[in-house]
Parts: structure tokens; C-alpha cells; sequence
């Protein structure tokens, strides 16, 4: 697995203490509003990954954490690993400093570790500079004192100066080149769940390095991160590129804290609106709380293909939790909705069983998109004909009006993602909601759909003795 988004895109990592602007710039070079913006210090936590088009070409935009390097606690560590790791990827480097406070200690200590990172080019960006004042501030001579040569004075609010510091980036990584356009993923997954049920710890071991931090604090992580990864299917001779899509833990409504948190929920509910897949995470120490079955509410609500992680199973013996298949059937008794979603049974920190979730991904996003064949489609209504011969000519009160039958004279599929069939049927007004949830799961019986849901509807068709009828 690698991220192929990094090897085939120049890539911009936006570096840079507090609140200098970094999300706000991350996101104007976006054009539109990914990272969460705060006037509040520290607001961004994770690194976030992004892309901008500028003279035709694509770069991968990195937003990192606020970082003061003349400080050492545990969680500046880890937030320096991040950066370390943004700046090892960068082809190009913005330093942003904030043009109205003026050159501060942290300021300087970022110039003299970017100093140090042979062969990137630093660019530094005096943001804030929003009006003649500050931007004759940012072209001050103090700021040559930080050895990276004139500042870029923008405004990441308004856009001001944006142009010409991503025009020098273009020149930097050679414009006038080709440069690879980036894939398009072939499936998007999210991953969703109540805070610190595992969902970093997953997207790390998936990933294969620390893209986000995972720490036992709630919350930790305040907006979706995204990381692509290709997977080789050898036996298929076919790549498949994967975006994983990591959400904010997302608590009961009356919990969540107006401002940054409430924000970052709306903003990972709206990632299962393009979803393909949606990892629905179940810490197994906890079982499934009402939290989880809202959560399943707004899955259903998108009709998406769902996969239900059972996390921390490594547990599973130390806190008495029974058999593997006990738990699967306890989770199905909680989501009644969902007799046809993927359940999966890993331990996300140590990284057990987690291998087997990229082809599970795969599979239940390709039954989605699955077409059945007409010719399939008709031998299937024939053989439900013959093997329910008394329930097609009798009818009742289980699947239709009493005396009235369920004349069927096909089935026709018209659409997919998900996949939805139509019956062709000679009364509508008779058809029982229950007749098309016997036939949804003759479907399933006859051709799969695991982790999909389906969709069957019913449309009438001219039969002239059944119109006499009625009237």
C-alpha cells in the first residue's frame, strides 16, 4: 500500500506556529472551506490533505498543526513528527508568520529547522497582511533576518498576494512540465463512530504511518482527514485507489460543544453524502449504545454500503465478551436495519485483522455498483414463480388485499449505487410492503449484495381485467 497521492502531485506543506492562518490559507488555495478556522490557538490538530489547481497544474496542499518549537511536551512531539513528516513529503514549503504581530521567538526557531531540510524551498508568507500598513510591515527588513529571503506579504482572508506566492511555487516545481493530473480514488470509505472508539488508530494501521494523531484524550481529532492508498489486486491485475476518509468523533447531540466541535461533526456527517463505503466502529468493551444507532439512522439516510467494525477485539477474552459469532449476532439484533451489512471483528492499535478490511471495502463497493444481467433477472422471477407457486396465486393479508393476487410479470433493474429494481405488476394497489421486502431478500439470496442496500419498488402495467375490476 502507498499513498499515491504524494508521489504523483507537487506537494505544498503550510508550516508555521498558532495561529498565523495556516487552515485559512489551506483553505482558500482549496476554494472552499475544508479545515476548521478558529481564532482560537491550536484549533487544527491533525495534518490535513487537500488539493489546489493553479495553472494547470494540481499540488497536494498539507496543512499541519500550529507548532512551537521552543517548547517540549508530549503532544508538540508528536505534532513535530507531523510536520517533520509534511516537510519530507513537500516538494515546496510555506513558512507563514503573522505580518501584524511581527517576528516572535517561534518564528525564528521554524526558520533555523527549515534551514536545516537540504533541497526544500521555503517560501516565507507574511499572512495578515491585509491592508498598505501590514503589507509594508511584511516587507520589512526584519524579516530577512530569518535567512529564507523576501517574504510573500498575503492576505489568506481576502486573497490578496495568493497568486504570485503560488505562481513562484508553479515556477519552483517546473510549470512548464508535465506533471501527472491525481487520480481519481475508485472508492471513498468513511470512517465513523462515537470519540475514541479506534477510528485514527485504524486509519494509521490502514495507512501505514502516522497521519493522524491518536491519542486516549476524546476528540483529538476535530475535522475529516483524508489519506488515498492504492491497493494492488494482483489477482484481478488492477490497482484500486482507496480514499479514507477519518471523521471527528461524533457524541449525542445535547454533548457536543457549540463552536470548533459542533462544526466538525456537520462537517463528517456531510462526508457520508459522497461516501461509498461508510465503517460504522463499535468499541466491543462498550457494545453498541443509542449513539450508534443515530449514527446508523444518518448512514441509511444516504443509502450507502456499510461495514460494522467490532474494535478492540483483542479484548474479547479478558472482558468476557463470548464467541466472535455470539457478538456478530448481537450486533445484528442492534441494527435491525441492517441485516445486510459486513460485520468484522480487529484490534486497531496492534493492527490484527486489519488486513482484511481494504478487500472487504473493495467487494461491498463493487456490490453496490453491481448490474444483474436481464436475462439473470428473468430466470430469477420464474424460479421465485415456481418455488412460491401459493403465495403468487393466492395473495391474502401478509402481501396484498385479501382475494386479491400479487401478479407479477417481471423485475428490471434501473439503477445502481445502490442497486434498485423495479416489479413490473399487474395491480399496484394490492402489493403489500412486505411482498417487496420478500422479493429484496429473494435478491439477495440469488446474487449477494452484502454491505449494500437495495432498493425495489413496484410499477403497474395495463391489465385489463384488473382495471375492470377496480371499477
Amino acid at each position: 500500500m502507498s499513498d499515491a497521492r504524494m508521489t504523483m502531485t507537487p506537494v505544498i506543506a503550510l508550516v508555521g506556529r498558532t495561529n498565523v492562518g495556516k487552515s485559512t490559507l489551506f483553505n482558500r488555495l482549496l476554494e472552499h472551506r475544508k479545515a476548521i478556522t478558529s481564532p482560537i490557538a491550536g484549533t487544527t490538530h491533525d495534518i490535513n490533505f487537500g488539493h489546489c489547481k493553479w495553472r494547470g497544474m494540481t499540488f497536494t496542499v498539507i496543512d499541519t498543526a500550529g507548532l512551537d518549537l521552543t517548547t517540549a511536551t508530549s503532544t508538540e512531539a508528536k505534532i513535530k513528527k507531523q510536520a517533520e513528516s509534511a516537510i519530507k513529503k513537500a516538494n515546496v514549503v510555506f513558512l507563514l508568520v503573522d505580518a501584524r504581530a511581527g517576528l516572535l521567538p517561534e518564528d525564528r526557531a521554524f526558520a533555523i529547522h527549515l534551514r536545516k531540510s537540504k533541497g526544500k524551498k521555503v517560501f516565507l508568507v507574511a499572512n495578515k497582511s491585509d491592508n498598505p500598513g501590514t503589507r509594508r510591515q511584511a516587507e520589512g527588513p526584519e524579516w530577512l533576518k530569518l535567512g529564507l529571503g523576501p517574504s510573500f506579504p498575503v492576505s489568506a482572508a481576502n486573497g490578496t498576494g495568493v497568486g504570485d506566492l503560488l505562481d513562484a511555487a508553479w515556477t519552483e516545481v517546473g510549470g512548464d512540465k508535465e506533471v501527472p493530473e491525481m487520480p481519481i480514488p475508485d472508492v471513498r470509505a468513511v470512517i465513523i463512530g462515537r470519540p475514541n472508539v479506534g477510528k485514527s488508530s485504524l486509519l494509521n494501521a490502514i495507512a501505514g504511518e502516522d497521519r493522524v494523531i491518536v491519542s486516549e484524550v476524546a476528540h483529538t481529532t476535530k475535522e475529516p482527514q483524508d489519506t488515498l492508498i492504492s491497493w494492488e489486486d494482483f489477482k484481478a491485475k488492477k490497482t484500486k485507489r482507496i480514499l479514507l476518509v477519518d471523521t471527528v468523533g461524533i457524541r449525542k447531540k445535547s454533548a457536543v460543544e457549540k463552536g470548533i466541535e459542533k462544526v466538525g461533526v456537520h462537517m463528517s456527517l456531510e462526508e457520508l453524502k459522497s461516501a461509498d463505503v461508510v465503517m460504522l466502529m463499535v468499541d466491543a468493551t462498550e457494545g453498541v449504545a443509542m449513539q450508534e444507532k443515530r449514527l446508523a439512522g444518518f448512514i441509511e439516510d444516504h443509502n450507502v454500503a456499510v461495514i460494522i467494525i467490532v474494535n478492540k477485539w483483542d479484548l474479547a477474552e479478558e472482558r468476557n465478551l463470548g464467541t466472535a459469532e455470539d457478538y456478530a449476532a448481537y450486533i445484528r439484533l442492534q441494527f435491525p436495519s441492517y441485516p445486510y451489512a459486513a460485520v468484522t471483528f480487529i484490534a486497531a492499535k496492534s493492527g490484527a485483522k486489519v488486513g482484511r478490511l481494504i478487500p472487504m471495502i473493495l467487494e461491498v463497493a463493487e456490490q453496490r455498483h453491481r448490474i444483474v444481467p436481464q436475462a439473470d433477472l428473468d430466470k430469477f422471477v420464474e424460479k421465485l414463480k415456481k418455488q412460491h407457486h401459493s403465495l403468487f396465486a393466492k395473495g391474502g393479508d401478509r402481501f396484498g388485499k385479501k382475494g386479491n393476487r400479487p401478479k407479477v410479470y417481471g423485475i428490471t433493474q434501473t439503477g445502481t449505487a445502490p442497486p434498485a429494481f423495479m416489479l413490473v405488476v399487474a395491480d399496484k394497489e394490492s402489493l403489500h410492503y412486505n411482498f417487496l421486502r420478500f422479493v429484496e431478500n429473494r435478491l439477495r439470496e440469488a446474487f449477494g449484495f452484502e454491505g449494500t442496500p437495495i432498493r425495489v419498488n413496484a410499477r403497474e402495467i395495463g391489465d385489463p381485467e384488473m382495471v375492470k375490476a377496480r371499477r
